[in-house]
């Protein structure tokens, strides 16, 4: 379990542009965010703050982790799910929130952002040593996006990454390889929203 995790914070990482000396230590964030039941026994995870909404197997953490990059000190809010032997089809699922400066994404046109998509692709791949199994672009409300699917030794990853302005959200399930393809997957990954539209 420990090493799936170090692989979601690993991609985490490279999705964002991060440098290696990403800081290790996170913190309990204080939200606003508000959690409700919906059916099926998930619940419905609602953050005004984050301007994201997703539905999780059960109360997911939040937490916010300084990470250092090429353009300085930059918060990467995480709100994350890992069962532990509780059953569940997967072993992550989570949602990250990165803000970057303005000037560096200041009259990106649509050849800049996807090439920040794709170095966020392929920067992930390399970093859990995985093979990039599906990659398709995708749109939310407007914003350009990547989906992608990844095989490590462990299992696979399942990955949407979208850049709003200067923000980059990415949401991921992490499943073991006799678990993949279970309903879970797509019901987090469709159940993400961004409280924005262009």
């Amino acid at each position: 379990m420990k090493k799936i995790l170090l692989i979601a914070l690993i991609f985490s990482a490279s999705i964002n542009g991060f440098s290696q000396d990403a800081g290790q230590h996170g913190e309990e964030s204080n939200s606003s965010a508000v959690v409700t039941n919906v059916p099926n026994g998930w619940v419905k995870y609602k953050s005004e703050e984050l301007a994201v909404t997703a539905i999780f197997p059960a109360t997911p953490k939040e937490s916010v982790q300084k990470v250092q990059t090429a353009v300085g000190s930059l918060d990467m809010h995480m709100v994350m799910y890992a069962p532990l032997m509780s059953g569940d089809d997967n072993a992550v699922y989570s949602l990250i929130r990165s803000d970057y400066p303005e000037e560096q994404f200041k009259d990106a046109d649509q050849e800049k952002q996807s090439s920040i998509l794709d170095g966020a692709v392929e920067g992930a791949v390399t970093n859990v040593n995985g093979t990039k199994l599906s990659d398709k672009k995708i749109k939310l409300n407007g914003y350009p996006g990547r989906s992608i699917k990844i095989q490590t030794e462990s299992g696979y990853i399942y990955i949407n990454a979208y850049l709003v302005e200067n923000v980059m959200f990415i949401t991921q399930v992490i499943t073991m390889p006799s678990n993949d393809g279970n309903k879970s997957i797509r019901r987090f990954m469709d159940s993400f929203d961004i409280l924005k539209v262009k």
